[in-house]
C-alpha cells in the first residue's frame, strides 16, 4: 500500500545538516582552541592525534599538547596546538 514517509523539520526547510544537528561542527578559535558537535565517538587520543568518528566520516587533528577540557555525548572541546586538520569520508548515505 502506501509507504511511510519519515521527513524532519531540517529536511523540510532545507537546512544544512551541521543547522538541523545532523552533521558535524568545528569551530577553531585560533591555532589554541577546537570545538567540535555532533561527533559520534572518539577513535583515538594523544597529545599529538586525535580522530574522530561523524556521521560524514573521520576527522583527524594533528598538533602537540592536546587536552581534551570538555567531554560531553554531542560536543569536545579541545585546547592545545592545531598543526592540520583533515577528513576521511565514510561510506555513502542512502536517501
Amino acid at each position: 500500500m502506501f509507504k511511510k514517509i519519515q521527513t524532519s523539520v531540517g529536511d523540510i526547510l532545507d537546512f544544512p545538516p551541521d543547522v538541523a544537528g545532523e552533521g558535524p561542527k568545528i569551530t577553531i578559535t585560533g591555532r589554541q582552541e577546537i570545538l567540535v558537535e555532533n561527533y559520534q565517538s572518539i577513535i583515538n587520543f594523544s597529545e599529538e592525534e586525535i580522530r574522530l568518528e561523524t556521521t560524514d566520516g573521520e576527522i583527524f587533528l594533528s598538533g602537540k599538547g592536546f587536552v581534551l577540557k570538555t567531554i560531553l555525548a554531542t560536543e569536545l572541546r579541545i585546547e592545545g596546538k592545531l598543526n592540520a586538520l583533515s577528513f576521511e569520508e565514510g561510506a555513502e548515505k542512502n536517501v
